[in-house]
């Protein structure tokens, strides 16, 4: 599970078989304590939907909205062959 901001628009495809793809970026900041140290915990990941259950909520993924999300995490290789990591939902939901 990962929360945080919608960073990027959120794209849409479609699969040969006919399945919505549906993916953007989400940006998450917080702060975690590692070794009775606080550090800054920053990353951005591309979130991947597939799915019918998804056309209704994309449709309210805007740049800026917060969301929560609970998935899967999953390598693949970008156009240079570099492994990235996304993460493959299962279920997102708005928070404040």
């Amino acid at each position: 599970m990962l929360s945080g901001t919608v960073a990027t628009h959120l794209k849409q495809s479609q699969s040969p078989a006919g399945i919505p793809h549906y993916s953007f970026y989400l940006e998450h900041r917080s702060r975690q304590v590692e070794a009775n140290l606080e550090r800054q915990a920053w990353c951005k990941i591309q979130v991947i939907l597939n799915g019918n259950q998804f056309s209704l909520i994309t449709q309210q993924i805007k740049v800026g909205c917060k969301v929560r999300v609970k998935g899967f995490i999953h390598s693949h290789k970008d156009y240079n062959g570099l492994s990235q990591l996304s993460l493959h939902t299962e279920q997102i939901e708005f928070i404040d």
